[in-house]
């Protein structure tokens, strides 16, 4: 990432939530709905489509790159997973693939 950031807080979570959302291998309704109401349509597709256009390696830089930035503490990095569990429960459904990358996140964040 260059000195400086080219996303804000907000569309940093939106891009983390697109990829929880990703984790089972299917985007629902109930989950887009979920994250778009969070940002502007605009902003929504901006962030999406970089998301679309990125490596797994890409995203998990992204992530790492901006967890200090905007969550540096223990209580920001909760606060995150909260979020991050409110999404994965959008479709009515918790599942395995789910629970691995809340897991993962839990280390990584």
């Amino acid at each position: 990432m260059s000195d400086e950031p080219k996303w804000n807080s907000e569309e940093f979570i939106t891009f983390l939530l697109l990829h929880a959302s990703h984790a089972d291998l299917e985007f629902t309704d109930d989950e887009r709905e979920l994250i778009a109401k969070r940002v502007s349509p605009d902003v929504f597709e901006s962030i999406y489509s970089a998301y679309e256009e990125m490596g797994e390696f890409e995203i998990l830089q992204t992530i790492l790159d901006y967890k200090g930035l905007y969550y540096p503490t223990l209580d920001r990095k909760h606060e995150l997973l909260d979020i991050i569990k409110i999404q994965f429960h959008a479709d009515g459904e918790y599942t395995t693939l789910e629970k691995g990358l809340m897991r993962f996140l839990e280390k990584l964040l």
